[in-house]
C-alpha cells in the first residue's frame, strides 16, 4: 500500500506542481547561467592549474553528455582557454559569478513550490545564497579537477610501494567515475538542501538525488542515441538546431532534476511521522493524520460538495382528481 501511495502521490505532485513548466522556467535561466558559469569556473581553474588539465577535465565531464551539447560546451571552454590571461581570469570571474548565480535563484523559486515551503527570508539573503552556492560548486569542481592532476601520482606511488603499481590504472580507470558521480549527488543534495527554505538536515545519499542522477544519466545518454538516428533539427531549424538540442536537452536536465526533489518531498511526507528530520522538509497539509491534512481533506470536500452538480427536480405530474 505505502508503495502505491508513493507513486500515485508522486504523479500528482508532478502534475500539480507544473513540473515541467518549471523546468522550462529554469531551462531560460540555465542558457543565461551556464556559460557565465563555465567562465567562472574555468578562470578559477586556470589560476592554479595547467590548461591540459582543465581541458582534459571538460572532456571527461562531457563524455557523459550528448555530442551536440558536448561540441558546444567544449569549444567555449577551448576559446576560454586561448583567451586566457590574469585580468581575463580575475574580472571575468566576478562578473560571470554573478551572472551565473542567477540560475541557481531561477532553480530557489522552483523548489519552494515542490516542498511549498513559503519563502519568509529577505532578498538579499535569497542572493547570498544563490552566489554562495555557485562559488561552492565552482570549488567543487576545481578540486575534482585537481584530483585529476594529484590523483595519479599520488596513487602510484602508494601502491608502488605494495608492487601493485600496474593495479592503479586499472582501480583509477573506474574510480574517477565513482568519484563524479558522488560528486554530482553531493552538489544536489546542497542544492537540495540550501536553496528552499527548509530546515532539513543535509543528506548526501538522499533518494531523490541518488535516482535523479542515475537517471539524468541515463537520459543524457538515451538523447545522445535519439539524436543520432532521428536528428531532424537542423533540417528544420536551420543553423539553429544545435541551439534547439542544447534547450531540449537543458529542460529534460531540469525535469529530472525536478521530480528528484519531487521524490524527496513525497517520502518525506509518508516519513514525516516517524522521523523528525522528514518532517521537517515534509508539507503539514499533506502529512497522514496532522491538524493541518484533516483541514485540507474537510476543504476540498467542501469545494467537491459546493461544486457539485445538482440533479433537477422532476415536473410536476398532471394529476386529475375525479
Amino acid at each position: 500500500m505505502q508503495v502505491r501511495r508513493f507513486f500515485k502521490t508522486l504523479v500528482t505532485a508532478i502534475i500539480n506542481d507544473n513540473v515541467t513548466d518549471s523546468a522550462a522556467m529554469m531551462a531560460y535561466y540555465a542558457v543565461m547561467a551556464l556559460f557565465p558559469m563555465v567562465v567562472f569556473v574555468g578562470s578559477l581553474s586556470l589560476l592554479v592549474l595547467p590548461e591540459a588539465t582543465v581541458l582534459q577535465g571538460v572532456g571527461m565531464a562531457s563524455e557523459a553528455l550528448p555530442p551536440s551539447v558536448r561540441q558546444i560546451l567544449v569549444e567555449r571552454v577551448d576559446s576560454l582557454v586561448k583567451a586566457n590571461s590574469a585580468g581575463f581570469a580575475i574580472v571575468g570571474a566576478v562578473v560571470a559569478l554573478w551572472g551565473a548565480s542567477r540560475g541557481v535563484v531561477g532553480l530557489t523559486t522552483a523548489l519552494g513550490t515542490i516542498y511549498t515551503k513559503p519563502e519568509t527570508r529577505s532578498w538579499v539573503r535569497r542572493q547570498l545564497i544563490a552566489i554562495g552556492m555557485t562559488f561552492a560548486v565552482a570549488i567543487l569542481v576545481v578540486l575534482a579537477l585537481s584530483l585529476l592532476v594529484i590523483g595519479p601520482t599520488v596513487g602510484h606511488w602508494a601502491l608502488g610501494r605494495f608492487g601493485l603499481g600496474d593495479t592503479f590504472d586499472m582501480v583509477w580507470s573506474v574510480g574517477r567515475w565513482v568519484g563524479a558521480g558522488v560528486l554530482v549527488m553531493f552538489v544536489w543534495a546542497l542544492v537540495y538542501k540550501y536553496l528552499p527554505n527548509t530546515d532539513a538536515p543535509l543528506h548526501i545519499f538522499t533518494p531523490g538525488a541518488v535516482i535523479g542522477v542515475l537517471a539524468w544519466l541515463g537520459l543524457s545518454a538515451l538523447f545522445g542515441v535519439y539524436l543520432s538516428h532521428f536528428n531532424s533539427y537542423e533540417a528544420t531549424y536551420g543553423t539553429l538546431g544545435g541551439a534547439i538540442i542544447f534547450l531540449l536537452w537543458l529542460w529534460l536536465s531540469n525535469v529530472v532534476l525536478l521530480i528528484g526533489a519531487e521524490i524527496n518531498d513525497v517520502l518525506a511526507d509518508i516519513r514525516a511521522p516517524h522521523s523528525e528530520a522528514a518532517a521537517k522538509l515534509a508539507d503539514t497539509r499533506e502529512v497522514e493524520g496532522s491538524h493541518e491534512a484533516a483541514a485540507k481533506a474537510a476543504k476540498l470536500a467542501d469545494a467537491a460538495h459546493d461544486n457539485a452538480v445538482v440533479p433537477p427536480s422532476p415536473p410536476p405530474s398532471d394529476v386529475h382528481l375525479h
